[in-house]
């Protein structure tokens, strides 16, 4: 097999859910934008600024779901990729020493 194809078959599961994981961080990330508009324009919420920090009791339920998964899916997309790069690392040390 060619190496170059057998490092990025290895490569390539990472790759793929990281990607899932990236789409998701952009979609929960609009949501959060979205849902915490409307309780701002509905008065629940304080407007979002970003010289103030916005507590995490001043969100609503919604608001908190989607900025924690948010949160949690950037963080996996650097982990996936992190473990990719070491797994595809290991392989090059493995198989030329």
């Amino acid at each position: 097999m060619n190496q170059d194809l057998e490092v990025w078959l290895m490569f390539l599961p990472f790759w793929l859910l990281g990607t899932v994981a990236i789409l998701a961080a952009l979609w929960h990330g609009v949501r959060f934008a979205v849902v915490h508009a409307r309780a701002h324009a509905a008065g629940h919420v304080p407007k979002f600024s970003l010289t103030r920090r916005l507590h995490w009791h001043e969100l609503t339920d919604d608001g908190r779901h989607h900025l924690k998964r948010a949160f949690q899916s950037f963080f996996i997309f650097f982990g996936l990729t992190a473990l990719g790069l070491a797994c595809v690392a290991g392989w090059a040390f493995w198989r030329y020493g």
